[in-house]
């Protein structure tokens, strides 16, 4: 569980981040200063990273007939890629748009792992969360959906989806 364990800290602080950024706080560059979306781009690329390596790795180490999670290094790898397009994007000031547009495949074709984690509600749930804020991105990136909306959503997304699942398995606690 490590490898996944990291996915879901270092991706959540990405998250966070992000979240931080869209609500505003902590989102005007200080003068002279470059804009503070650079070192949040920084942490999402950081992030993508962490997650295609663990995906490579979880393809490498576990053969598929002795271990389902294989399939789940697929699931990673979309989101691997995201958050290195979204943080490159960021760092490079570029037109976020295109991120917006590999959100929607982001969001959707993943719900084809919904068997996957049919045993787990609280995977279930999380899985459908995503589809909710990768939407969100997208609609944010066309300008239909306010900044600070979003940022909400990724709060609650690096809560609930990212830093609780490891806080509850290192206690020790089951999730349903």
């Amino acid at each position: 569980m490590a490898p996944i364990t990291m996915v879901f800290i270092i991706t959540g602080l990405a998250v966070f981040t992000q979240a931080m950024f869209f609500l505003g706080i902590g989102a005007s560059a200080e003068e002279g200063k470059k804009s503070p979306i650079v070192p949040v781009g920084y942490i999402s690329v950081i992030a993508g990273i962490v997650n295609l390596v663990v995906g490579i790795y979880v393809t490498v180490v576990r053969p598929l007939d002795a271990d389902p999670s294989l399939l789940l290094a697929g699931l990673i790898g979309f989101y691997g890629l995201f958050f290195l397009a979204l943080g490159l994007a960021e760092i490079l000031d570029m037109d976020l748009r295109v991120v917006g547009n590999l959100a929607i495949p982001t969001a959707i074709l993943p719900l084809f792992w919904i068997n996957f984690f049919s045993g787990s509600t609280t995977f279930t749930l999380i899985l459908i969360w995503w589809v909710v804020t990768f939407l969100a991105i997208t609609l944010t990136t066309y300008g239909k959906l306010q900044a600070r909306v979003l940022g909400i959503i990724l709060m609650l997304t690096a809560i609930f989806t990212f830093f609780l699942v490891p806080v509850f398995l290192v206690m020790g606690w089951n999730l349903p």
